[in-house]
């Protein structure tokens, strides 16, 4: 029964992930008119992690904190591995450092989760043994805002699109 029921989990998951990207380039390319590269960037850390977050927030104030970090930092294992290499290696990556493509917005997005990743490592090396201040965490919130607004600027001034 476990089996079935793994089983059966499994292919929800992938019809759902199905699902989930057939709508999002349908949205992308006929309601919104720009291309879905732009909306995935915006939508995927939201439809990935979010869900993480919260399992560890629950977690948190039940007092089972090993659960929660374990939660995040799992999802982070898994997030940072097979769907990267899935995507290096059966799409195609336009990292253009044109500004007013999507390519840009491609390499950008790039660029900003590295630097965030950079400045979140170096402030972990040098913490020690103290405990760690929320504070450093909300840069990787803020340079997804910049994104955010960067891309808005792309679609709504510069007027980027599917065509």
């Amino acid at each position: 029964m476990v089996f079935v029921q793994t089983l059966l989990a499994l292919v929800i998951i992938v019809a759902g992930a199905q699902l989930f990207v057939t709508e999002v380039q349908y949205f992308s390319v006929t309601v919104l008119h720009f291309p879905p590269a732009i909306l995935a960037l915006l939508l995927a850390p939201l439809a990935t992690e979010l869900p993480e977050k919260f399992n560890s927030i629950i977690w948190i104030s039940r007092d089972k904190d090993t659960l929660a970090i374990g939660n995040i930092t799992g999802a982070m294992a898994f997030q940072s591995t097979l769907p990267v290499m899935l995507g290096v290696l059966f799409t195609s990556w336009n990292l253009t450092f044109t500004w007013g493509t999507t390519g840009f917005l491609n390499a950008f997005s790039a660029i900003l989760a590295l630097l965030s990743g950079a400045i979140l490592y170096h402030r972990a090396g040098s913490v020690g043994d103290a405990n760690m201040q929320p504070l450093p965490f909300f840069v990787g919130g803020i340079l997804y805002l910049i994104f955010i607004i960067v891309v808005l600027y792309h679609v709504f001034y510069l007027g980027i699109s599917v065509s």
